[in-house]
């Protein structure tokens, strides 16, 4: 997995991504996804808690236009897919609670989109962003789960299972492509606030700003570790290849 600093420029955002100064942030940087044996997860140790409602919101880039997955969150024991979004070629969808609802906006190779997928399980909806934009809303069932199963598991780049404890890559949907943010907040985010506000940073899972309550931890498996400790300017730490 490599770190690369970029930039990033909107037609009517002021927001830049730039080189970030704080090497012990990942804001500013993408993670670089070129197949295996590169499995980026949700720390153990990083909880995500049972929602009502919630925001995700990812910036993300296709370089090949094969079977991918941006994010992938699966309830404990479950198979299917709690929250995510994934896509083949240029079609992509959002999954909720094992449903599937696809994108009506094709996602092209080698641009940034980034995607806001928000839900409300008082006001039944589902909502899609895309680039700010408003890509679909869609009325939840009222029989569907009426909070997000927590305590799951999330990667990100690829879909997964567990096996004996264990996250496990399932074949044939990772990311070939880029990965700039990852941000999970626990309410249902206005249309202004994600048009407007791209720099705030989650608070249930956040992209690794070390002053915050809450932190992300990703790791692969070549035993490349970045960790933050709660209270401190933050530790990197780097083991293996």
């Amino acid at each position: 997995m490599k770190y690369d600093t970029y930039q990033r420029h909107t037609k009517e955002r002021k927001n830049i991504f730039t080189s970030a100064s704080d090497s012990n942030s990942l804001w500013g940087k993408k993670l670089k996804f070129i197949g295996r044996p590169c499995l980026w997860q949700l720390h153990p140790n990083t909880a995500v808690p049972a929602l009502n409602e919630l925001t995700v919101c990812i910036l993300l880039r296709l370089e090949l236009l094969t079977e991918w997955t941006g994010f992938d969150y699966k309830a404990p024991g479950q198979r299917s897919i709690e929250l995510g979004l994934q896509g083949k070629g240029q079609k992509g969808s959002v999954w909720l609670f094992g449903r599937k609802v696809p994108l009506t906006k094709e996602l092209k190779s080698d641009k940034w989109y980034s995607v806001c997928v928000t839900w409300s399980g008082r006001a039944q909806r589902l909502r899609v962003y895309i680039d700010g934009d408003k890509e679909l809303e869609v009325s939840v069932a009222p029989l569907s789960p009426q909070h997000l199963a927590p305590n799951g598991t999330l990667t990100l780049g690829v879909s997964h299972y567990v096996l004996n404890s264990e996250v496990q890559e399932e074949d044939g949907k990772g990311l070939f492509g880029d990965i700039g943010l990852f941000r999970m907040w626990a309410r249902e985010r206005s249309a202004e606030e994600i048009k407007e506000n791209n720099c705030s940073d989650g608070d249930v899972v956040s992209w690794d700003l070390p002053t915050q309550k809450h932190f992300v931890i990703f790791s692969n498996e070549n035993k490349l570790t970045l960790s933050y400790s709660l209270g401190s300017k933050g530790e990197k730490s780097a083991g293996g290849e």
